[in-house]
């Protein structure tokens, strides 16, 4: 996470085994409707993306907040959403009779294990994307760079194997982009290239049988990559970035490009959806995931890290995709 934007201002989760011997609280939390423009608050149709409805989300909870990641149950309503302080949420998304975000209820909330059973502790605890890998959960971390698997959300963390050497990523610009595909392919990019990179283009890496590829993604402007999700087609990603500057303020974009593109062995560019800064319903954009909508377009799902901080807001987006 970057810790300078402060300043500016599941098979696993519902079909666990042993769901009676999960351990977690249970929590409190409001919302309130945003509008995604603040000077129109009719606009909904911004680049190639649909507003649905947006959400403030608050708790009165020290540990709610500061969200990186998140991924949705089969039923597509219920939200694991993970902080970066090794701590997760579940809560479930309410939609109206139109099919738009509406209200968030329920919060329930616990802290990864390590290894030994006890609670994640730092530098170990900056978890920052999550993935589904059949009934366990893979989430990466900033600092102590590394991909984890947990046996589901009270598991304790054990070590995946042939992962690339991570040491040359910067401290706090690590693994913030995490995806299994169903091929079973792990795919990882970095928010900032390794130091030993060659250009300034964003790099991912993909585990596939114990084997590994680099990739690239075009880097345009000042943007970062923060998340990437399957679109429900099963045959499109969708690439969250985010970027920040104390004269621009916050901004958000949203790629896509097909999941063929991993292998065509080139640099992807892949087409904007959506670009949008100052003007907007926009903070320190993180997490993504996807759904189908009732009408069986792609819908898209945007969650902000506040940095556990009162200038910032936790903002929950919804998105229908137009044009696929």
């Amino acid at each position: 996470m970057i810790r300078f934007f402060s300043a500016l201002c599941i098979a696993v989760l519902t079909t666990q085994p042993a769901f009676s011997q999960e351990r977690f609280e249970t929590g409190q939390s409001w919302t309130r409707p945003v509008f995604f423009s603040e000077s129109d608050f009719k606009e909904t149709r911004i680049g190639k993306l649909e507003f649905l409805g947006g959400l403030e989300w608050s708790s009165g909870r020290a540990d709610f907040g500061g969200f990186s990641g998140m991924i949705l149950g089969d039923d597509q309503e219920t939200m694991i959403a993970l902080t970066d302080k090794a701590h997760w949420v579940r809560a479930t998304l309410v939609f109206n009779p139109q099919g738009h975000l509406a209200a968030i209820k329920g919060l329930d909330v616990w802290r990864l294990y390590g290894a030994d059973g006890a609670f994640l502790q730092r530098p170990f605890t900056d978890s920052e994307a999550i993935t589904r890998d059949g009934d366990d959960l893979l989430i990466s971390f900033e600092r102590e760079h590394r991909v984890s698997r947990f046996n589901g959300l009270n598991g304790r963390e054990q070590a995946v194997a042939g992962l690339p050497d991570f040491s040359d990523l910067s401290n706090n610009r690590g693994l913030e982009s995490l995806l299994k595909l169903p091929d079973e392919r792990l795919i990882m990019v970095a928010e900032e290239p390794p130091s030993e990179a060659n250009g300034n283009d964003h790099v991912g890496w993909i585990l596939n049988n114990g084997a590994i590829k680099r990739f690239s993604i075009r880097r345009e402007g000042s943007y970062s990559p923060t998340d990437i999700a399957l679109g429900p087609d099963g045959e499109t990603l969708y690439l969250l970035e985010r970027r920040f500057s104390w004269i621009g303020g916050a901004g958000m974009r949203i790629r896509r490009f097909p999941v063929a593109a991993l292998d065509a062995g080139e640099t992807i560019k892949g087409e904007a959806l959506i670009d949008v800064g100052s003007g907007y319903a926009v903070d320190n954009m993180e997490a993504l995931a996807t759904r189908r909508g009732a009408d069986g377009k792609t819908e898209l799902l945007i969650l902000s890290d506040d940095n556990f901080s009162n200038l910032q807001r936790t903002l929950l987006l919804h998105f229908r995709v137009l044009s696929e």
